[in-house]
């Protein structure tokens, strides 16, 4: 197995230990009214976020024409080199909350107060920003929507993850071999794709047991799960740097 291909796993698991992911898609399942509904729409909005953002990559690699064979660009350069420091921030960022113990935000608890922007759309679409409320009282179609949302943004758009998945669909064209390249992609979705999953399959196994499962996995993630996303894509980002460097033009 290629060097690239353990990167791809590598930011496979930087998902999979995202804590967030999973927490957010526990509470949306913890549905007063439809929980396993809510949860198997969250699981549809998550897999098509995950899909969404590995494309870009993908996309990315393309149309700079980022050829793993070809000598060093400038395209190719600057492309490795925004993906590694993405890494890096977002690596940064984790190794800092795990060494000042910052707790993993609790949206049920604690709602995040509302920036500038999100108060401006709340008051372009009161409608819109009713429904997004947790407690709101909603149709079906309604909750079945507001999942699949949450998951597609959360899994999809994210911060967190969003830069995550787009370098694993990067890294994904830097395999040469197509047998690889194509087990590369099962390994990743198969990986990256089970926090949007887990709530469904846990509501199926144990009903009514989301809640009390997401604080005792809050407090695991607290303890350990942090600092090993921080080593993760730490590594992931000074490997795409190296890349980078290969790359540079007028090396």
């Amino acid at each position: 197995m290629s060097s690239h291909f353990a990167v791809v796993v590598t930011l496979a698991l930087a998902i999979l230990l995202t804590p967030e992911t999973l927490v957010l898609g526990l509470i949306v399942a913890n549905d007063r009214k439809r929980p396993l509904l809510a949860a198997l729409a969250y699981a549809a909005g998550g897999v098509a976020g995950i899909a969404f953002a590995t494309a870009i990559g993908l996309w990315i690699a393309t149309t700079f024409d980022v050829d793993p064979n070809s000598g060093g660009s400038w395209p190719g350069f600057v492309v490795r080199a925004a993906i590694a420091a993405a890494l890096l921030v977002i690596g940064l960022i984790r190794a800092v909350n795990t060494l000042r113990d910052k707790p993993i935000p609790d949206i049920v608890e604690n709602p995040p107060e509302r920036g500038r922007l999100r108060t401006a759309l709340a008051e372009r679409f009161p409608r819109l920003a009713r429904e997004l409320q947790p407690g709101a009282e909603l149709s079906t179609g309604q909750r079945v929507t507001r999942a699949a949302a949450a998951g597609f943004a959360m899994c999809g758009l994210h911060p967190k993850v969003f830069p995550i998945a787009v370098a694993a669909g990067h890294q994904v064209t830097e395999i040469t071999d197509t047998a690889q390249r194509g087990l590369a992609v099962v390994v990743f979705a198969a990986i990256a794709v089970l926090p949007a999953l887990l709530p469904a399959v846990i509501e199926v196994i144990r009903p009514g047991s989301l809640d009390r499962i997401r604080r005792g996995y809050e407090r695991l993630m607290q303890k350990h799960g942090r600092w090993i996303t921080a080593a993760l894509l730490l590594g992931a980002a000074a490997f795409v740097g190296y890349s980078a460097w290969e790359k540079f033009p007028l090396r």
